[in-house]
């Protein structure tokens, strides 16, 4: 949950009430698809894409209970992706608890995310709206995109920035974006409104991943946060502040050659991020951060709704803190 996020008394009971719908969704599985999936979605994730909707969908008429089965949804798609993310990058653990292919398999893994997939579609067909399956569909679409991308150019140093940017407004950013656009369509906003709400979801999503990456590369933060620093280096990923770093050739010559090597140890992933430090590599990503929540913060007045401008402004508060 959003620990550090100072929400409204309906946000706060919109969580709540959420949790208890994903609980109850698991209870109703059985067998290894009943642990795979209670492991990866009830594993305290933060919940900032279903809050985003629940935020973009505050009205005169809000209605929780009409409205959690699409919070629902997106939950269980990015947890579908994460599923999805484990298998690819082999990883062991999620959220300090053990993935689903470490527990069982690849295969199990696949099967467990698939599902998941497939049932985000249908808790969003219950509302019988073309457009909302339509935007879910394209994002999902661009989600897988941004998958093939990242892997496509997996520890391929010369990718660049414009590439970087590309891969994650499909990878990222898509979820981030169709959470406030189905916000904004469930409430009934009208077509101005919701491509307000569709532009500040891309800012926010392209800022949450620069912020992400620089947590991948600062040793206090991410341990404050229980993510293993340097884990995308380990898995071949290029971050921002990665890409920034390699116009120095000195270090773009010794990170090659570090790379090269198989396995990459942990005494060269930190060689790595020292020579990440020595250089504005950080300075730089974190600038670009700035400055996509200032434009965010700028998308939020062109927004309709005193409360559901302000929690927006609550949620860059949180990034920034």
């Amino acid at each position: 949950m959003l620990s550090k996020f100072k929400v409204s008394g309906f946000l706060a009971h919109g969580l709540q009430q959420l949790e208890q719908y994903l609980h109850d969704f698991t209870q109703g599985l059985d067998g290894v698809l009943k642990q795979g999936v209670t492991n990866t979605l009830l594993a305290g994730g933060k919940r900032i894409r279903p809050a985003l909707f629940l935020i973009c969908a505050k009205n005169s008429n809000y209605n929780l209970e009409y409205l959690l089965p699409a919070a629902a949804s997106i939950e269980i798609i990015h947890t579908a992706s994460l599923i999805h993310d484990d298998i690819i990058d082999r990883s062991a653990l999620r959220r300090g608890k053990q993935t689903i292919q470490s527990l069982y398999n690849n295969d199990t893994a696949k099967y467990v995310g698939n599902y998941l997939f497939t049932h985000t579609f249908s808790l969003l067909n219950t509302y019988n709206r073309p457009e909302i399956l339509k935007h879910m569909c394209l994002a999902a679409e661009h989600l897988v995109r941004g998958e093939f991308d990242q892997l496509k150019k997996n520890k391929n140093l010369d990718q660049g920035e414009k590439y970087y940017f590309q891969m994650i407004n499909e990878k990222t950013s898509s979820l981030f974006k169709v959470s406030c656009v189905l916000g904004g369509l469930l409430s009934n906003s009208g077509p101005r409104e919701i491509k307000g709400l569709a532009r500040f979801g891309k800012l926010l999503g392209i800022a949450f991943q620069i912020n992400d990456d620089l947590l991948d590369i600062d040793i206090g933060e991410s341990q404050d946060i229980g993510k293993p620093v340097g884990n995308d280096l380990r898995q071949g990923n290029l971050t921002l502040p990665v890409i920034y770093a390699l116009k120095n050739k000195e270090f773009k010559k010794t990170a090659s050659q570090i790379l090269e090597n198989k396995p990459l140890t942990e005494q060269n992933i930190e060689k790595i991020l020292k020579m990440i430090d020595s250089t504005r590599a950080a300075d730089i990503a974190r600038a670009k951060f700035e400055n996509y929540i200032r434009e965010a913060r700028r998308a939020v007045t062109y927004i309709g709704g005193e409360e559901r401008k302000q929690n927006l402004l609550k949620v860059l508060d949180y990034f920034k803190s």
